[in-house]
């Protein structure tokens, strides 16, 4: 009996080194074994594992993956990754860790070294907070950009309750930083087609002369492109604004007599209509430039919208259909770059419907479902 438990013994060390890690998917397991053990490891065992107590309900189930590296192979993946980073553990050892595997250092573009940085998130997060957050839907990239605050050590370990106050006021930060440019009489609505630009037009318009008691004009630009006015026609007659299709006819704007510019949707897949339109911008002196986006957009549509604004000089950016959003992390991120000033956020699609210059409040509103406050109350009073 001891013989053969001698001779399993060996047949078990010949065999190799072995790696417990966890992970999402199972094609997460064999993209990180292959990219960080080798084509030689091989996976000798998969099941699913979850939480424990209460984390069941928050977190989603995941795969333990028992992966082992031939002898042969020893000497130069397993032993070099453990002097990288003494957090490896092997399942031959003694430690029941999980197995983390460090990212090695190659060249990569910036896309590769975002994906790979959202997916050592996904990997390493361990705090209870992360979990918390990204089973509440928190965009990833918002997520990331908060781990790398100086203050993350300190807020990660926080009940959830100060922790969610400590994200917000760290949030609130960096928007006020964000640059702010002056909004001029003269103000241009662009953007590409379906985004909702006549429709956040209309909500200015009727602000204006409700609210704050102002006469607008409105200027219709064609800019080689059909540009119907109808539905705008007919609501600028019933509030009293007079809308112009030629700009030689146009009375001085001022500040009581601010000047809206309605242009056609600019394509994305055409550069050349942007260009045009900077053209007509720079010949009409307009300085405030407003691209309109689809706020419910995918995240690349977006950044796309933002880097075609480029080239027709836009200085503002207002948000559509925001209350379609479900929240609004993913809006953080590229708001936070400061390529464009926070102009005004609109709530649904009538024309009369509400909309807010005051974006900061909007955003925050949006950022943590109600069960997250709830949750986090709850946490807190059992402090």
């Amino acid at each position: 009996m001891i013989m053969q438990t001698e001779t399993e013994k060996q047949n078990t060390e010949r065999s190799g080194k072995r790696f417990r890690l966890i992970v999402r998917s199972a094609e997460e397991a064999v993209r990180v074994i292959r990219d960080k053990l080798g084509d030689d490891a091989r996976v000798l065992s998969v099941r699913q594992v979850g939480g424990e107590g209460l984390k069941r309900f928050i977190s989603s189930p995941k795969l333990e993956v028992i992966a082992e590296v031939p002898l042969d192979n020893e000497n130069e993946s397993s032993s070099e990754m453990q002097l990288e980073d003494d957090r490896i553990v092997d399942t031959n050892s003694e430690s029941d860790q999980q197995a983390v595997l460090p990212s090695k250092n190659t060249d990569l573009s910036e896309d590769q070294k975002d994906e790979k940085a959202n997916h050592s998130l996904e990997v390493n997060s361990e705090s209870e907070n992360v979990r918390i957050l990204s089973k509440a839907g928190f965009d990833r990239y918002l997520l990331r950009e908060i781990q790398m605050w100086p203050t993350w050590k300190d807020i990660e370990n926080k009940p959830l309750a100060d922790a969610l106050k400590e994200i917000t006021i760290g949030l609130t930060d960096r928007f006020r930083a964000v640059n702010s440019q002056p909004v001029t009489e003269k103000i241009a609505l662009i953007g590409a087609p379906g985004v909702g630009k006549t429709t956040t037009l209309c909500k200015l318009l009727a602000h204006e002369v409700f609210m704050n008691k102002n006469v607008p004009n409105v200027l219709k630009v064609e800019n080689g492109n059909p540009n119907p006015d109808d539905a705008l026609r007919i609501f600028c007659e019933v509030i009293g604004v007079t809308l112009f299709r030629e700009s030689d006819s146009l009375p001085p704007a001022s500040e009581n007599n601010p000047l809206y510019l309605d242009f056609p949707g600019l394509s994305l897949s055409n550069l050349d209509d942007w260009v045009k339109t900077k053209d007509v911008l720079d010949e009409l002196d307009v300085q405030t430039r407003v691209l309109v986006l689809h706020g419910s957009y995918d995240r690349e549509i977006l950044l796309r919208n933002i880097r075609s604004s480029k080239h027709l000089g836009a200085t503002h950016f207002a948000i559509t259909h925001f209350d379609e959003l479900t929240n609004s992390t993913k809006l953080w991120p590229i708001i936070m770059r400061g390529e464009l000033s926070p102009f005004c956020v609109c709530n649904g699609q009538n024309v009369t419907g509400d909309f807010s210059t005051n974006i900061l409040n909007q955003l925050i509103s949006r950022t943590f479902p109600e069960e997250l406050y709830a949750r986090g109350f709850t946490s807190y009073q059992r402090r």
